[in-house]
């Protein structure tokens, strides 16, 4: 498992630590604790760009981006079941 130090991430995208400590109390990313330092998962850098948008850009408030990921999550999770249930029908014709 890969990982960036949030210091580090932060002082790249120009956004305040903070945003990410509010991240990891909502659960949205996972905040690792290593050397006495915080630091993500490599894989959730793309999410955390996703969040950074909607809440920068559109002001999305931190309550928000919890339901907009749980939805999300729901959505492909549905999504996927779709795919297995119609590769399923196509065995059977």
């Amino acid at each position: 498992m890969k990982t960036i130090e949030v210091e580090q991430f932060c002082v790249h995208y120009n956004i305040p630590s903070s945003f990410i400590d509010s991240l990891g109390s909502f659960e949205l990313v996972k905040i690792i604790e290593v050397k006495n330092s915080k630091h993500l998962q490599v894989d959730d850098i793309r999410k955390v760009e996703k969040l950074m948008r909607l809440h920068y850009d559109l002001k999305v408030n931190f309550e928000a981006l919890d339901v907009i990921e749980n939805l999300t999550n729901q959505i492909n999770s549905l999504q996927s079941e779709i795919h297995q249930l119609k590769n399923k029908i196509e065995f059977y014709r």
